[in-house]
């Protein structure tokens, strides 16, 4: 660990999650920062590293009564681009070391700063993210998917980032929607009749749905359906077998694996991440040819829609990609940007 003061603020610098403690669950929840920043999800990156980073950091900040008011984890990497950020927004640092906050399997990235901190606390962050990068010799700092209305890029851009549109969001507020007929009523009669159709049809094919823990649910099944989904858009390494089993496992209560069968043969199944206020549908994977009349993923998307409804979640995301079914299915887009400024 190292400390930094600076001013009444104080950083310090842990190279790994555990060495932060209970003190960095206490921060995120008053950020209300989104799973991706939770203890478990960080630890089964740095155990079970879904795309290689060359150095991991965490950076805390403190103020003079030493509460931690702003945190921030940081990786460098290098020809890491599973989305094509780089490649398409900033092709001349495709081969260079960058700091990137967060992975890019998060599809939902923060500032994450507590209740009661000001900017400063914030510029501090930014800043002990650059001095991070530099003593890496890295090439570029990075914030990768923010919603672009979050009050916090007005931060981003005094701090000197400059932002790229790289890819778009989808969510539901769910505090006016209490149950799924709710839901229903309120889409356009032609998605309204197709989901009905679908759930109908799901029912007379004796489609069952239930959701597991990740210990106990079959996530070679998983991983076996998402590479033959993600095959379509040529990245089915976005779930390497054995590793992302070892990392799914590793987020304990962090994380729900809901499984579609048809007579004990699954044949879709889907992992939804939770924290406090959110439900993440944040990965898939369908059998389509094993549904006829039907489409798998609509009766996914529907038990999803109510195990957040049914735990109190405020918050439904949905991730990135597919906007013609999300758009269709009433989840409003966000435009998600990457906030980056050379070292």
């Amino acid at each position: 660990m190292t400390r930094t003061p600076t001013d009444r603020l104080t950083v310090t610098v842990h190279t790994s999650i555990e060495d932060c403690g209970a003190e960095w669950d206490t921060l995120m929840n008053a950020a209300d920062a989104p799973v991706f920043y939770r203890r478990p999800f960080l630890r089964a990156f740095e155990e079970h590293p879904l795309h290689p980073v060359q150095q991991t950091a965490y950076l805390l900040v403190r103020d003079h009564t030493g509460l931690a008011v702003a945190g921030l984890p940081a990786y460098l990497q290098q020809r890491v681009d599973p989305m094509r950020v780089l490649a398409d927004h900033l092709p001349q640092t495709v081969d260079m070391p960058v700091v990137f906050s967060h992975v890019w399997h998060c599809f939902d990235t923060v500032l994450p700063l507590h209740l009661h901190a000001g900017d400063t606390a914030a510029h501090t962050l930014l800043s002990a993210l650059r001095r991070q990068a530099t003593a890496w010799d890295a090439a570029l700092i990075g914030l990768a998917n923010i919603d672009t209305a979050h009050p916090h890029t007005k931060i981003l851009a005094q701090a000197g980032l400059h932002p790229v549109e790289i890819d778009t969001g989808w969510g539901l507020d769910l505090r006016a929607v209490p149950d799924f007929d709710t839901y229903l009523n309120g889409l356009g009669k032609a998605p309204r009749r197709n989901m009905r159709h679908d759930l109908r049809k799901a029912q007379d094919a004796g489609l069952t749905t239930s959701f597991h823990p990740p210990h106990e649910a079959d996530l070679d099944g998983f991983v076996r359906l998402a590479r033959a989904t993600a095959a379509k858009h040529h990245n089915s390494d976005y779930y390497r077998p054995g590793l992302f089993q070892d990392f799914v496992r590793a987020l304990g209560n962090d994380v729900r694996v809901l499984e579609l069968r048809i007579n004990g043969h699954l044949v879709g199944s889907a992992l939804a991440l939770v924290d406090p206020t959110r439900l993440h549908f944040w990965a898939c994977g369908i059998d389509y040819d094993a549904c006829p009349g039907f489409s798998p993923f609509y009766i996914a998307f529907a038990e999803l829609l109510r195990e957040a409804m049914a735990n109190r979640r405020p918050w439904f995301e949905g991730g990135r990609r597919n906007p013609v079914f999300k758009r269709r299915y009433g989840l409003p887009p966000r435009t998600l940007t990457a906030w980056t400024t050379p070292i």
